[in-house]
């Protein structure tokens, strides 16, 4: 368990503290690019780490990211008119452009030069990997662009979804990171039957067979390595011909992880604080061969983004409606009796409070990944106090080459060398930082 002291320490992270200061260091996404379709089209208001933003689309196509409130008297942008590049204020007319600067100022007296000495503070953007990026750090700190897979490969091959998250960013990171948890809450009674034996050999089994194992051997062998990016996270499991079936999930810090499947194609995530009792998941799917067809997006946005018809904003599936659990199918289908397996996630994390009491929880070896990952969240937040860069933004990992896994091995063949693409170097138990 944490102190209390340090609980708050990893879950606040508004501007000026230390987890806040860490996460300013990184490009984070925050809109999909869907989400601002249109060149002068309306501004969007985003929440991003505490601070009170508008996202705009300009004439050219170039993409904004400034304080919600005009400085001249704090009359909120988001009622501005997007339109000749800029957002002018509907209060006094006040324009800004994509980078802050006041460009109008049809109020002030002929000949003046004020505009010039006013700005709105604004955060550089790119687009990438059908998703927006921003970084709200020291402007001569910033990193070089995020290099992700999904960053990697034309838009038609990737899959974006944004999704609210109704609790502190750290507990829903660290369910993505917790592998014990597939044989309860994502297992279905179906899962018990043995099938696809055949798969029972080293190599990619199918994903029928992988739930077979994960569903009837709840107990896994749970390492961490440390990397230079972060760490991944190995949960090695028995299989009937006495073979091992191997997940690994990776952590990137601060807050990108790899969820483990066949080949590295499994999603990868980022779970970014909205604010201190909030945050969003942000998640890619990827298909390196080919582009995903109309018919796969559709799907995978109906199982992704439930949300609610009488209240867009607010997901459908939520504490206030008890996740619609269907108390039926919790005996006879799954033991949550929620559907699908993202707002079984959701539950759990988000009915633990807005920001869980870790001095209550009772930790076992099957937590070592998240124990880890508040030890190295605390640790770069540290260093950074006493003026040592975080891990990654020198541009120097190859964060494209990071891959999950799931896949059986041969009962005396290593995990530890399973999809050790992206310069993992580490031995068990080694401590690179």
């Amino acid at each position: 368990m944490l102190s209390q002291q340090e609980n708050e320490y990893l879950t606040h992270t508004n501007r000026g503290t230390p987890m806040g200061e860490l996460f300013r260091r990184y490009w984070q996404p925050f809109l999909l690019s869907d989400e601002l379709p249109d060149n002068d089209g309306a501004p969007v208001r985003v929440r991003l780490l505490g601070e009170d933003l508008i996202a705009f689309r300009d004439s050219d196509g170039r993409v904004g990211l400034v304080a919600e409130s005009c400085p001249h008297r704090g009359a909120s942008l988001f009622f501005a008119i997007n339109q000749e590049r800029g957002l002018m204020c509907i209060y006094h007319g006040w324009k800004y452009d994509v980078d802050g600067n006041c460009v109008d100022m049809p109020s002030d007296m002929p000949g003046s030069a004020f505009k010039e000495k006013v700005h709105l503070t604004s955060y550089p953007t790119i687009e990438s990997a059908r998703v927006i990026w921003t970084y709200m750090g020291p402007a001569d700190k910033q990193p070089p662009p995020p290099n992700y897979y999904m960053n990697m490969l034309p838009e038609e091959n990737v899959i974006a979804q944004r999704t609210p998250i109704y609790c502190n960013y750290l507990q829903s990171m660290e369910g993505n990171l917790d592998s014990t948890h597939l044989g309860t809450l994502h297992m279905y009674y179906d899962n018990l039957k043995p099938a696809d034996l055949e798969y029972d050999k080293p190599g990619h089994p199918t994903p029928r067979f992988s739930q077979y194992i994960t569903g009837t051997e709840k107990y896994a062998r749970i390492d961490v390595q440390d990397t230079d990016y972060g760490y991944r996270l190995i949960a090695v499991r028995k299989t009937p011909n006495g073979n091992q079936h191997v997940r690994i999930n990776c952590l990137a810090l601060p807050i990108m992880s790899w969820i483990a499947a066949p080949r590295g194609l499994g999603s990868i995530f980022t779970q970014l604080p909205i604010d201190d009792y909030n945050c969003m998941r942000i998640g890619w799917r990827c298909s390196p061969d080919r582009p995903f067809s109309d018919q796969e997006r559709t799907s995978a946005a109906s199982q992704s983004m439930m949300m609610d018809p009488n209240n867009p904003k607010l997901r459908l599936k939520r504490l206030d409606n008890d996740y619609l659990q269907d108390r039926a199918a919790q005996k006879s289908k799954h033991p949550p009796g929620i559907w699908p397996g993202a707002e079984q996630d959701y539950c759990v994390t988000e009915t633990m409070g807005p920001i869980y009491d870790r001095t209550k929880e009772h930790l076992y070896h099957g937590d070592a990944a998240i124990v880890r990952l508040r030890q190295m969240l605390g640790k770069a937040s540290r260093d950074l106090q006493e003026g040592i860069e975080p891990p990654g933004v020198n541009g120097e990992i190859a964060y494209h080459k990071i891959r999950s896994e799931d896949i059986v091995i041969g009962p005396d063949d290593d995990p530890w060398l399973v999809a050790a693409d992206a310069g993992e170097s580490a031995t068990r138990g080694q401590r690179l930082r």
